[in-house]
């Protein structure tokens, strides 16, 4: 085997490993939540499958998670949870283990389910985000949700939304978003945040040997073809003085989300004069690890999220 293809061999086998390893963690947490739940029936109260829109035929649904006990007079605040799988695959049910504890934590939780590609391409996913915050905005009454205190928390594509919703939400007009709503802040977790990077181009014009092609399915073109859905899908190219303060997660270690991608994110929001928390975890692969020190870090790392969400 010459040196380039055992490269890609060693490139494809490293990525497989993190994307099995990334969906092994969030089938163990959700398994653990499904077996604490009774004993959280107490704590937390979930009202699933609820239809938030419609678009194109297609029914959009969320899971709610509310704490068991009397609300706090201005309401509970809220978390838009967003699953990952690279835009294509994934449920809403993925947020099961973040819905129950978030909501031990005092936080309503939104577990929102978005239209996937390849059957439909961006901005549907956006569009989808931008509905749920809508509705759970007008509905915030009827659950004891504060309807003006309003999060979001991604993971992977998950979580580039999440920071995408917010910085688009940054842009509309002051009337806007007191009618629709805006997020507070953004917890990312090893988000994409420039897919107009030369690495994300190429993998979608040469995809990886047996790897789906996410990014041409999501966007539904090469950078080439179509440059500006490129930019206009990239957080990076949307930041924003108006965008709410970010907390992004990422580990030194993904072969999926390059370290690259939160580094120049972080500058650029500050470069702008927005607010953004990075926390880099050596040796962390995209969201998981076999190294207990490693998963200590990064569950030290999700606690300081979780205060950075409850903080005023």
């Amino acid at each position: 085997m010459s040196r380039q293809g055992f490269s890609v061999l060693k490139t494809t086998v490293q990525i497989w490993w993190e994307v099995t390893t990334a969906g092994f963690w969030v089938t163990f947490l959700n398994r653990l939540g499904q077996k604490a739940l009774p004993r959280l029936s107490q704590k937390v109260k979930v009202f699933q499958d609820i239809v938030y829109a419609q678009h194109e035929g297609v029914k959009l649904e969320l899971d709610l998670f509310i704490p068991n006990e009397p609300a706090p007079q201005e309401g509970y605040p809220l978390v838009i949870a967003l699953h990952g799988g690279a835009w294509c695959t994934g449920s809403r049910k993925d947020m099961k283990w973040a819905g129950l504890l978030l909501a031990c934590r005092g936080m309503a939780v939104a577990s929102v389910g978005y239209r996937l590609a390849p059957e439909f391409r961006y901005p549907a996913q956006l569009n989808d985000c931008q509905a749920a915050l809508i509705w759970l905005k007008g509905n915030a009454p009827n659950f004891g949700v504060n309807p003006n205190c309003i999060s979001a928390f991604g993971i992977s594509s998950g979580g580039h939304l999440a920071l995408l919703l917010g910085l688009k939400i940054a842009q509309w007009s002051d009337k806007e978003r007191v009618e629709k709503g805006e997020l507070k802040k953004i917890v990312a977790l090893f988000p994409p945040t420039d897919l107009t990077a030369p690495y994300y181009r190429e993998s979608a014009e040469k995809p990886l040997p047996f790897t789906p092609n996410y990014l041409l399915n999501f966007l539904g073109a090469t950078y080439d073809e179509n440059p500006e859905i490129w930019h206009n899908a990239s957080p990076i190219h949307n930041v924003n003085p108006n965008a709410p303060p970010c907390f992004i997660i990422q580990g030194k270690k993904d072969s999926i989300v390059p370290p690259d991608q939160a580094i120049q994110f972080a500058e650029a929001m500050r470069k702008v004069g927005g607010k953004v928390t990075l926390v880099l975890i050596d040796g962390l692969g995209h969201g998981y690890s076999l190294r207990p020190k490693v998963m200590s870090q990064l569950h030290n790392a999700l606690d300081e999220a979780v205060r950075f969400l409850m903080s005023p």
